[in-house]
C-alpha cells in the first residue's frame, strides 16, 4: 500500500472535492482526505497508473500537479478563494500577505514572486479579480445592498469596490444588475 497525496489544479469548490473523490475512489483508490487543491489517497498495489489517473481527472478539467512553484500558485488560488467564499473578509483585519504566508508557511516575497511568475499577474491583481467575480454573484442574488455587497468583500467603502468593479468589467454594478445576461467567469479561469 502507498500512501500519496495528489496536488490538484482547477478545484474551486465543495463540488469539486466531491467529484474528485468520486473520481479517485471510482479508480479503486481509497480516498483518506479530500480538500481544495489536494487529494490523500492511499493505493494498493500498482494499480492505478499515475497516468491513469491523470486521465481519469482530466476527463472532468482537473489535472495532477508535479511541478513545486505549480503548487504553490494553486494553494494561493485555494487560499484566496476560500477566504473570499468564507464571508470573513468583512471582518478579517489581516492583510492580504500576512494571510497568505500564514496559510502557506512560506515568506510572502517567495510566493510573490512565484506567483507573479507563473501566472503573469501579480497575486493582488488576482485578488482584485477574484472578489469582483463574487461582487458579480452578489450582485446577481439581489439580496445585498451595493454597501452591503463592498462591506462583505472586505472593502472599506462602495467607492473603492465601484471603481475597481468597472475597471475589471467596464461597466458599473448598477449596469451589471441590468443585464438580462450576465457573464461571470468560473473562478478556475480567473
Amino acid at each position: 500500500m502507498e500512501k500519496m497525496t495528489l496536488h490538484i489544479k482547477n478545484m474551486v469548490c465543495d463540488r469539486c472535492e466531491m467529484v474528485i473523490e468520486t473520481a479517485l475512489t471510482a479508480l479503486g483508490l481509497e480516498v483518506t482526505h479530500v480538500q481544495l487543491g489536494k487529494a490523500e489517497v492511499t493505493r494498493k498495489g500498482d494499480k492505478p497508473t499515475m497516468h491513469e489517473i491523470e486521465k481519469e481527472l482530466e476527463r472532468f478539467n482537473f489535472g495532477v500537479i508535479k511541478d513545486q512553484e505549480l503548487i504553490v500558485v494553486e494553494k494561493v488560488k485555494t487560499t484566496l478563494i476560500q477566504w473570499v467564499d468564507s464571508g470573513e473578509l468583512e471582518s478579517d483585519e489581516t492583510s492580504l500577505s500576512d494571510h497568505l504566508a500564514k496559510n502557506l508557511n512560506k515568506s510572502y516575497a517567495t510566493i510573490s514572486r512565484v506567483f507573479s511568475r507563473k501566472e503573469e499577474i501579480t497575486i493582488e491583481k488576482y485578488f482584485i479579480r477574484l472578489k469582483i467575480e463574487k461582487a458579480k454573484e452578489l450582485v446577481e442574488y439581489g439580496n445585498l445592498s451595493f454597501s452591503e455587497v463592498a462591506y462583505q468583500l472586505g472593502y472599506k467603502n462602495l467607492q473603492h469596490l465601484s471603481r475597481q468593479f468597472k475597471e475589471i468589467t467596464g461597466m458599473s454594478m448598477s449596469e451589471y444588475q441590468k443585464l438580462q445576461d450576465p457573464e461571470r467567469k468560473s473562478l478556475d479561469k480567473i
